[in-house]
């Protein structure tokens, strides 16, 4: 879905990411390094919202080049809870109904195929008795399952999110990330920024590793050496028995 060639950004001279050339293929995709290797820059520019040197093709289309509009029927973007808070009382029907916005315009009413994508998208995430509650009186966690839902409503090929799953508690993020599976198993291409490694490395089919703007590896499997390079530190690992999964331990400096 992506091709990606000699990427440089930043802001201002402070230079974020430098010359990243990778391809992004249908599927999850785990975006993973350490606190400042660029994972929100990079989804920024993979949403169109950041300027940028060198290539970024998205569906054969230069991204800096595609209009808001027709992007908008493209690629959706689930920005991290702690950038984006409302300071408009809406309801969680509401907030869920702007995903629908590039399909209605801005002035029309909502038909009954928007209603019933935006219960629908609600019934997805869990969160179909809020859809009356103001977006405001909501839990950090609650919120960010509305903007998730909303970015479901928009109903694109491609879904951006930044920690989607910061604030949720375990058994939340798993069914998060069970259902991000079960969408790129659909055919969208689901690419998200994590620091929990585990939980999605074990439901990804491809992860991306950046530490301070570089590329350190990208593919299917991980090892402890790749980890070793992009943490700074030694890992370990071991087998989740219930799922049968490889999970990893960081072992202290």
């Amino acid at each position: 879905m992506y091709t990606v060639k000699n990427l440089v950004t930043g802001y201002g001279k402070n230079i974020i990411l430098r010359d990243l050339s990778l391809e992004i293929k249908l599927g999850l995709t785990s975006l993973i390094g350490p606190n400042g290797s660029g994972k929100s820059t990079f989804l920024k520019v993979l949403a169109g919202l950041k300027s940028y040197s060198g290539s970024v093709i998205l569906n054969g289309h230069e991204v800096r080049n595609i209009s808001r509009k027709k992007f908008s029927f493209s690629a959706s973007f689930v920005m991290s809870d702690k950038n984006f808070r409302p300071s408009y009382p809406f309801s969680v029907r509401e907030i869920i109904a702007m995903g629908r916005l590039p399909y209605r315009g801005l002035f029309s009413g909502l038909t009954k195929n928007d209603n019933e994508i935006i219960s629908r998208s609600s019934e997805m995430l869990g969160i179909s008795h809020l859809l009356e509650r103001d977006i405001m009186t909501l839990s950090d966690g609650e919120r960010q399952l509305v903007f998730i839902a909303c970015s479901l409503a928009q109903d694109t090929g491609v879904i951006l999110l930044d920690e989607p799953t910061s604030s949720l508690d375990p058994d939340r993020s798993a069914r998060v990330f069970e259902l991000l599976k079960s969408l790129a198993v659909s055919g969208k291409t689901i690419i998200a920024a994590v620091h929990d490694i585990n939980i999605s490395l074990s439901y990804s089919d491809y992860y991306i590793a950046l530490r301070e703007g570089k590329l350190i590896s990208h593919g299917r499997k991980i090892n402890a050496e790749i980890l070793r390079d992009l943490y700074g530190t030694e890992f370990i690992k071991y087998r989740n028995n219930e799922r049968n999964d490889e999970m990893w331990r960081a072992l202290p400096r």
